[in-house]
């Protein structure tokens, strides 16, 4: 449906201002800066894994991107990762900016909380997100910075299989108490109402919790091809 699409969209344009620490556990940073680079420029990445990309363009994008890339870090996951080292990444990023906050993205949280060596101790992965969301929502106070984390929703939900694409709170997968952790829960759902030519697809953003403003949705514009989400422009 787009999430990391949508994360690493806010991350470029966070870092535009602010240094932002990328944790991905679900692709690889070489991938997410190859899928940045043809975002820019609007090059399918399967162009440039075949040889047959625009190098002049692919140029063209990382001299413009790279004032943003001078303020995000990327950072692999691996199951040894922790919560505390996460910091410390965070905190180098915002003493090297001279920056009061900074912008923490984890991609995503049941995977970190499954590979996790140091939540091995808690059976069941329910009980291992549950303390992976309490770690991260103490990481945002201490750090004063928000902390984005994607999550996927539970089978019956959740926009795969069978799912329904439903945006309710209580459907984010072993999610423990989440929905009332967060002070923010964003939903991606497909929007079969909204005509779109494939690979186009039409999304609607919804905030379904917001502690700080209003709910409601946004109709975005998905081009997976491409890597990019845009707001639907209304003529």
């Amino acid at each position: 449906m787009g999430k990391t699409t949508l994360a690493w969209q806010i991350a470029t344009h966070v870092a535009r201002e602010t240094p932002v620490l990328f944790v991905t556990f679900e692709h690889t940073p070489a991938n997410l800066i190859v899928k940045a680079l043809c975002a820019h420029a609007g090059i399918n990445p399967q162009e440039v894994q075949r040889g047959r990309a625009d190098l002049e363009a692919i140029r063209r994008a990382a001299m413009a991107w790279h004032p943003v890339a001078q303020r995000l870090a990327l950072l692999e996951g691996t199951s040894r990762l922790t919560v505390a080292q996460v910091r410390a990444q965070a905190l180098q990023a915002m003493h090297r900016h001279h920056a009061s906050r900074c912008l923490v993205l984890i991609d995503y949280l049941q995977l970190w909380a499954k590979m996790a060596e140091d939540l091995r101790g808690s059976l069941q992965v329910r009980e291992r997100v549950e303390m992976l969301g309490g770690a991260l929502r103490e990481l945002a106070m201490r750090l004063r910075s928000p902390v984005f984390a994607l999550a996927s929703q539970n089978r019956g939900a959740g926009n795969y299989g069978h799912g329904k694409g439903s945006e309710a709170l209580d459907s984010l997968k072993e999610s423990g108490d989440l929905e009332y952790a967060a002070d923010t829960v964003l939903f991606l759902v497909e929007a079969p109402e909204r005509q779109a030519l494939p690979p186009v697809r039409a999304v609607d953003l919804i905030i379904a919790k917001n502690r700080h403003g209003d709910v409601g949705k946004v109709a975005l514009i998905f081009r997976p091809d491409v890597g990019t989400l845009r707001e639907e422009a209304h003529l």
